[in-house]
């Protein structure tokens, strides 16, 4: 591919759709700032659930043609959270982490869906964005 092309096959490429939290300097790998969200959501929003999807990336080529015969799909994000009719997708990335281009697709093909979605980097930002989609937090009032 000549440098013409390959310029304007990235010009084409679709960009997200969706939130995406801009890159920050903090540490915590993507897994420890996941799993701090899911920890805080536990004590602030217990009725919010959620589960996460097993990156084939980050297994050997036996174990990946297994998870793709079983419906592995590239780009799906990284954890699935749902509450009273709710549905929403995150994927977490550390401060340097950048999105796939599978994952912008998947991401917008899910927007487009009527799907809220969005790629996190902090617990803050991603309470954040449940607020603002009305997830059911608790409050002085509904404490028991």
């Amino acid at each position: 591919m000549n440098c013409a092309l390959h310029f304007l096959s990235e010009d084409l490429r679709e960009q997200p759709i969706f939130p995406v939290e801009p890159k920050d300097k903090l540490t915590g790998s993507e897994v420890d700032r996941q799993q701090a969200f899911r920890n805080r959501l536990h004590i602030i929003a217990p009725e919010v659930i959620s589960w996460g999807v097993p990156n084939a990336g980050k297994r050997g080529l036996k174990a990946q043609r297994q998870s793709k015969r079983e419906g592995l799909t590239a780009g799906v994000h990284d954890e699935h959270y749902a509450w009273n009719h709710a549905y929403v997708v995150l994927e977490w990335k550390d401060g340097k982490g950048s999105l796939s281009q599978a994952q912008i697709d998947w991401g917008n093909a899910m927007v487009r869906r009527g799907f809220r979605v969005a790629c996190v980097r902090t617990p803050e930002f991603a309470e954040q964005l449940f607020r603002e989609w009305g997830a059911p937090f608790i409050t002085r009032e509904n404490r028991l």
